[in-house]
């Protein structure tokens, strides 16, 4: 039998996780927490920094999560740590930089090329934090996916124009002042969102001088370029990304899309928004075979006719609101069969025809904002899953309880804001008013087979 050990077991290792925001630090010296082997994540956000030794974070050796939010850091100094090899996040946002202290200037560092070496940084961010050169050195991030520089004052020749690295798969540049990315820049790229920017062109080869080339961009499975000055999509536009699945063109001054612009090379969009162009027909999307949701909002677009659309047989979100629509033509929606989602508000309907829709799956239609008059204009025929109708803000000033008899059941009907003065529980042409009188309470309760909210 072994004797028992005479050596007192060692405490279990724990991973500690520090937080000093909002504490009103201002220097980081070297070193500067004693025993920090085991620190994992360390928040420093919110406080008043405006020095920070490069050896600040060097005892640290198992730190993958560091948070610099709000504080005052030289740009010059930014990313100039040594000795955190372990880092894999880094989030500088909202930065506020003051002038680097005369007394740690090193006239050999060029503002852009301080950097630390980050051999685990998977994650930088460096949102609103007042950047306007910025470019990154391939040797100190040599594992960098995501880099999130939103909301800054980077323009092309800064990021985009240099070799981007080869390992970055998601880049957040909105809010900048970019006005050109060239062929093949994007060619690893799976994510890119650079809405707020200066581009006027989606092109492949033959590009303007502020554009956009997708070229080369085989791998982007999303791109979002909302708020641009986009007022030409070229044809081939998208031959390279067969891939992507979702785009987001809303916010541009766009009045087509050439037919065929959407084809064999974008089968894979699931989800595309052209909300707030000046489109005054509704787009050739008849490829996008798997499109799930279409965002059509804000433009000019006047009448919806039977041939609008083709069959998308995945389509389960449609938004047309605020254009000039007046005219649903017979059909008009016919080929959508597993739509359940629907926006008209905002419009100049007057009356929804027979057979307009057909759609059985719909669940929620907003028709708020149109010009209907009466309900029976509101045509509802073989919806038997809606749940939701609204009808808030039309010139609607009385309502029958026979328009909602023939409802499907668990039907609820917005009425709000719509200025109803009457709600006849009769035939306008029965005059026999006695004989009804019993029943008024019961059919106050129970107007056909749904509920019914209004406002008068």
């Amino acid at each position: 039998m072994r004797p028992p050990s005479s050596t007192t077991a060692r405490p279990p290792s724990y991973d500690i996780a520090f937080k000093f925001s909002n504490t009103g630090l201002r220097n980081i010296g070297q070193d500067f927490i004693n025993c920090s082997d085991m620190i994992i994540s360390l928040s420093l956000n919110d406080n008043e920094i405006n020095n920070i030794s490069p050896f600040a974070f060097r005892s640290m050796r198992k730190l993958k999560y560091l948070d610099l939010s709000g504080n005052k850091i030289p740009t010059e100094i930014l990313l100039s740590f040594i000795g955190v090899p372990a880092l894999q996040t880094l989030i500088i946002d909202n930065n506020k930089p003051t002038n680097l202290p005369s007394a740690l200037i090193n006239n050999s560092l060029d503002p852009a090329v301080a950097y630390g070496v980050f051999e685990r940084l998977e994650h930088l961010k460096l949102r609103n934090s007042q950047l306007k050169n910025f470019q990154m050195d391939h040797l100190t991030l040599p594992r960098l996916t995501h880099l999130h520089l939103s909301n800054n004052s980077i323009n092309s020749s800064d990021i985009i124009s240099s070799n981007l690295l080869n390992t970055l798969t998601h880049l957040y540049l909105d809010k900048n002042l970019i006005d050109r990315v060239e062929q093949y820049k994007l060619r690893n790229i799976e994510k890119l969102v650079m809405d707020n920017n200066f581009i006027t062109e989606v092109c492949f080869e033959q590009c303007e001088k502020q554009s956009i080339s997708l070229k080369g961009a085989i791998r982007m499975n999303t791109l979002s370029l909302s708020k641009n000055r986009i007022s030409k999509v070229s044809a081939d536009a998208f031959r390279d990304t067969k891939v992507l699945s979702y785009l987001d063109l809303s916010e541009n001054k766009i009045t087509e899309v050439i037919k065929g612009t959407f084809n064999k090379n974008t089968v894979a969009i699931q989800h595309l928004s052209l909300a707030g162009n000046k489109f005054t027909t509704v787009p050739d999307t008849c490829s996008l075979i798997y499109l799930k949701s279409l965002n059509l909002t804000g433009n000019h677009i006047n009448a919806i006719n039977s041939d609008s659309f083709c069959r998308l047989a995945h389509l389960e979100k449609l938004y047309l609101a605020n254009n000039d629509i007046d005219t649903i033509g017979s059909r008009a929606f016919i080929n959508l069969q597993t739509l359940k989602y629907l926006d008209l508000s905002g419009n100049q309907i007057k009356q929804l025809p027979t057979e307009w829709a057909n759609i059985w799956r719909l669940e929620e239609l907003h028709l708020e904002k149109n010009n209907f008059k009466i309900f029976d204009d509101v045509t509802l025929d073989n919806m038997k899953n809606l749940k939701n109708v609204y009808l808030d803000g039309n010139p609607m000033l009385s309502l029958k309880t026979k328009s909602f008899q023939s409802l499907p059941t668990g039907l609820t009907v917005h009425v709000k804001h719509m200025g109803i003065k009457n709600w006849y529980k009769k035939d306008d042409d029965d005059d026999d008013d006695d004989d009804d009188d019993d029943h008024d309470d019961d059919d106050d309760d129970n107007y056909g087979n749904g509920n019914y909210y209004w406002n008068g």
